[in-house]
């Protein structure tokens, strides 16, 4: 499937999508874009996103979904696709591990968990959603709400990543272990 721009049909891609589809496979590219998704999509949203026809990027999908990389969920505009918390949780936890010693874990986790305590201090509430609260109940400028939203935001991500972390260290020697070869 081809993207063109709203002004002209036939208008070339840009350079970094011929690139891209030139460097990688229609499945790499379904793969990549549904990853990457925030929130669940449509195989043709996907599909435009990947550069890849939509009934190919179906078939790519089904075999992500068979491989337990995405889930998939039925509304009312159809069936929608986002990555698998579980896969997505054990391939961050991976990289962690494969990257990190435990002691370079809890130097992470130290920073982390110091970042949030001084989010609690500063705007004087004990987690994200209460920040959010704040966004409602005080008089603040347009520019002061947005930044406590954007906060809140990175307050979530810090605890998810912080969780990730202390998962990494109290099972860094499970994870790490490597079965001997037997004789």
């Amino acid at each position: 499937m081809t993207k063109s721009p709203i002004d002209g049909e036939n208008d070339p891609e840009p350079a970094y999508v011929e690139r891209w589809k030139e460097h990688t496979t229609g499945f790499d590219r379904v793969r990549s874009v549904a990853f990457g998704l925030q929130e669940p999509r449509t195989a043709g949203w996907i599909a435009g996103e990947a550069y890849v026809s939509e009934p190919t990027t179906r078939d790519h999908l089904t075999r992500l979904v068979d491989l337990g990389i995405l889930v998939t969920d039925e509304t009312s505009g159809g069936r929608t696709y986002y990555p698998d918390p579980i896969y997505s949780r054990l391939t961050a936890l991976r990289e962690l591990v494969n990257e990190n010693t435990a002691a370079e874990l809890a130097e992470q986790a130290a920073t982390v968990q110091r970042d949030i305590e001084e989010w609690q201090q500063e705007y004087g509430v004990s987690d994200p959603s209460g920040l959010r609260a704040t966004v409602a109940g005080e008089e603040l400028s347009a520019d002061e709400a947005q930044t406590r939203l954007r906060r809140a935001d990175d307050w979530m991500s810090a605890k998810y990543h912080l969780s990730l972390l202390r998962d990494a260290i109290d099972h860094y020697d499970t994870y790490t272990a490597r079965p001997s070869a037997s004789a």
